[in-house]
């Protein structure tokens, strides 16, 4: 039982990276396809429902991350019963929550479409698609936490094969249905129903994979979400901050000095974006696995998961920001389409890939373990710092230095809470000294990075302008490949040997 993470930990990792590069191919050809076939009005529209639909991450309130833990820990010793009660008692909660949400988007359909300006003869075709977009997500919140339930279970790899093959029909039946110049509420009725069809999948093979699981009334207990509030409010805090990190310098920058310049901003912000989704898939796999092995007490074993994955992070995010930060302007040109990258989005981009290879370092592996080990309220007050710093520096440096300012703003925090921080707290936890902590991440992976780097040196002096996305597409996979073939040996035990003898620590 206590391997039951082990075995399916790398399968976890290695379909993450194909549901993200799956995913960020069917994005590329739907929005093309969308912004080539549907009136200006109807794509902004259809935007603005699925930018709304991006903030129901909040309504969540952290519970999701709490049935995650509290399956991890107590699905593999047998202990069903407690399992039963606290998802029963939230998807109760949340199918009332989404039946109440239902009712008030209903309720405000005709003050929503006046708000946006909806032209008089789009509006009926316009209520009908916010009635099915609303209707299908409100089925679709609670069965959202199904796939928590499977995520706990260690098997993130049926999550991803079911996101994968709900992006592969959800491309095929928009383009098919946009050929066929179909209304647009069919449009949006595709959308959201292969959106909602992943949870759908993934509520029966939950029930599948732990045969016990009853969403039975009577198991409806709310002295087990009371259990769970606490660390389900600070993981909730703790998404909330991270949004604010995520969302907020784009209104920064728009409040500021005009909505004119989020442009420059976001451009640089892609990239950025793009280097962090393509190097945090390991993170993911990392939460139930260190609920597995805290609520085993085994830290040991939890400080041996800590070091191999971050391990594998440097080794991946080393290679990839020397890329991105060597041929930052042809990456952008790339992203964009844009002809000429000017000086302010290229630093922009510096800054925040900075910032985000800065936190891959020093936080995304530690973070995902700790939080799940009794250590999210020192998580928590590190993400608001982080958040607050971010937000006031962002408002203070971009009147003197303009859309770079707010970048900056975001690289100072990032930087200074993730090494004196983090770093130290991460060390606290395993017993091991600050120094001793780094080597171990580290020191394995010095080699094949330097040898990367040295590569990637050699090509700039070479063949020093990138042509496009070939161009891009050959030097990125020869540095990269270099790193993973020296690294073959750190590949094949991450481990490096057995972890360190954790120290006693207190939260």
């Amino acid at each position: 039982m206590a391997e039951t993470w082990k075995r399916h930990f790398w399968r976890n990792t290695a379909t993450n990276y194909l549901s993200t590069i799956v995913r960020m191919a069917a994005g590329l050809a739907l929005f093309r396809a969308l912004f080539q076939n549907l009136s200006r009005e109807e794509f902004g529209y259809y935007s603005l429902l699925w930018s709304l639909f991006g903030y129901a991450i909040l309504l969540d309130f952290g519970l999701g991350f709490a049935v995650q833990k509290v399956v991890a820990q107590k699905a593999a010793g047998g202990d069903m019963e407690t399992v039963n009660r606290l998802v029963s008692t939230i998807f109760w909660t949340f199918t009332g929550l989404a039946a109440a949400l239902l009712a008030l988007f209903a309720a405000g359909q005709s003050w929503f479409l006046e708000w946006i300006k909806v032209e008089a003869a789009s509006r009926y075709e316009f209520g009908r698609a916010y009635h099915i977009f609303f209707v299908v997500m409100a089925l679709n919140f609670p069965l959202a936490l199904f796939s928590e339930v499977l995520r706990g279970l260690h098997r993130l790899d049926i999550v991803n094969w079911t996101a994968i093959g709900s992006q592969v029909l959800n491309v095929a039946l928009m383009i098919l249905a946009l050929w066929r110049h179909s209304p647009f509420p069919v449009i949006v009725l595709i959308s959201v129903a292969t959106t909602a069809a992943p949870n759908i999948a993934c509520y029966f093979l939950a029930r599948k994979m732990a045969p016990g699981l009853s969403l039975h009334p009577r198991n409806f207990r709310w002295g087990e979400v009371r259990g769970v509030l606490s660390f389900s409010l600070v993981a909730y805090l703790i998404t909330f901050t991270n949004l604010i990190m995520l969302r907020a310098d784009q209104g920064v920058v728009g409040f500021t000095i005009g909505v004119s310049f989020v442009a420059v901003y976001q451009v640089g912000y892609k990239a950025a974006e793009m280097f962090g989704l393509f190097s945090k898939q390991i993170q993911e796999a990392l939460s139930p696995a260190a609920a597995h092995l805290g609520g085993d007490a085994d830290r040991s074993g939890v400080c041996n998961l800590l070091y191999k994955s971050s391990r594998f992070t440097a080794l991946v995010t080393t290679p990839l920001y020397a890329l991105c930060a060597a041929y930052l302007d042809p990456v952008i040109k790339v992203l964009s389409g844009l002809k000429h990258v000017d000086a302010s989005t290229f630093w922009v981009g510096q800054a925040l890939l900075l910032a985000t290879y800065s936190s891959m370092l020093t936080s995304s592996c530690p973070k995902r373990v700790l939080v799940m080990c009794g250590w999210e309220k020192q998580l928590l007050k590190m993400s608001a710092a982080e958040a607050g710093a971010n937000f006031v520096l962002s408002v203070a440096l971009v009147y003197p230095l303009g859309v770079p300012g707010v970048a900056i703003g975001t690289l100072i925090p990032a930087v200074l809470v993730g090494w004196l921080w983090v770093i130290p707290t991460t060390a606290k936890f395993t017993g091991l000294g600050c120094g001793a902590l780094l080597k171990e991440f580290f020191q394995p992976v010095f080699l094949p990075a330097a040898a990367s780097l040295a590569l990637l040196g050699a090509l700039m002096t070479w063949f020093p302008t990138p042509d496009g996305f070939a161009g891009c597409a050959w030097r990125g996979a020869l540095v990269f490949g270099t790193a993973l073939a020296v690294g073959t040996s750190c590949l094949r035990n991450m481990a490096g040997g057995d972890a360190p003898t954790p120290q006693p620590a207190t939260s």
